[in-house]
């Protein structure tokens, strides 16, 4: 029990830091080129309905190549993806340092080369939780910017519904899953109870205190982040509960999620309610 509390807190520490990270890109990418300069909370629903289109493509893809026996491809696809992402969230949070012009660019193009050797050859839980924190940071502030609250608020209850049907019904998340875990394709965070815990271990169907570590997928930690972001630009003046309400609610209901369900589970229905209970708060509170 104690180290199953270890894992729980080590995951709610993964997705606290993700979202300090967001916060701190997301203020840089408004100072740079605001892309809601209208103020509109709900200005970009049509960004909900491309992220949900990409989301059934990329699944679709991993599928298919899966069951075309072609797994292995799929580590290198996804660690190319995650070394750009990594050059995007370099390239902001660099410019924030006090360092000369050159140590920028050489600082900027270096990290993600390194990431990826990291990813292809050198791959264990540490490296993947760094990835996956800095990775599910941009993705939540770049999104996060992008969507006004009120569009992120469709967002998770969008995605919310979509991952209890690829879970449930469907069940390709399942597959996406097993796919990831058999070719070590960077899709998921890994918390141990134990430092010695090798990824290679890794079955997807065993439970969570059998496994020896909890997995949560880099969505279930960028997904609920966005709403965080955008409730947070939201917020205005009111940052403080527009920012740390939501960031509650995700973590509570990370806990009641690791409570209640023992197999695996979709995260999304849970966390993003968590966060939309706080965002709902924060409204409350700053009218009356």
């Amino acid at each position: 029990m104690q180290k199953k509390l270890v894992s729980e807190t080590g995951t709610a520490i993964l997705f606290i830091i993700s979202s300090l990270i967001a916060v701190i890109m997301a203020l840089e990418l408004e100072e740079i080129t605001p892309t809601n300069p209208t103020g509109n909370p709900g200005a970009g629903v049509g960004y909900v309905i491309y992220f949900i289109v990409a989301v059934i493509v990329m699944s679709a893809l991993i599928i298919f190549i899966a069951r075309k026996k072609k797994i292995g491809i799929l580590k290198y696809v996804f660690a190319i993806s995650i070394a750009f992402v990594i050059f995007v969230v370099g390239s902001l949070l660099y410019a924030l340092l006090p360092i000369t012009y050159d140590e920028y660019y050489i600082l900027t193009f270096a990290t993600p080369l390194v990431v990826l050797y990291f990813l292809l050859f050198r791959q264990n839980w540490i490296v993947i939780n760094i990835v996956g924190i800095l990775t599910s940071a941009g993705l939540a502030a770049i999104w996060g910017v992008d969507l006004g609250a009120y569009s992120a608020v469709i967002l998770m209850l969008v995605f919310a519904v979509y991952d209890y049907i690829a879970v449930y019904k469907t069940k390709h998340m399942l597959d996406i899953a097993r796919a990831s875990t058999e070719t070590e394709m960077p899709l998921f965070f890994v918390v141990p109870d134990s430092r010695g815990f090798e990824t290679s271990n890794i079955d997807i169907d065993t439970p969570g205190e059998e496994r020896g570590a909890i997995l949560i997928g880099f969505g279930d930690i960028a997904i609920p982040n966005v709403m965080v972001i955008s409730s947070f630009l939201y917020g205005g003046s009111l940052f403080y509960p527009f920012y740390l309400l939501p960031l509650v609610g995700g973590i509570v209901a990370m806990f009641v999620l690791f409570s209640f369900i023992k197999r695996p589970a979709p995260g999304l229905p849970f966390l993003n309610t968590g966060v939309l209970i706080g965002f709902g708060i924060a409204l409350l509170l700053a009218h009356f």
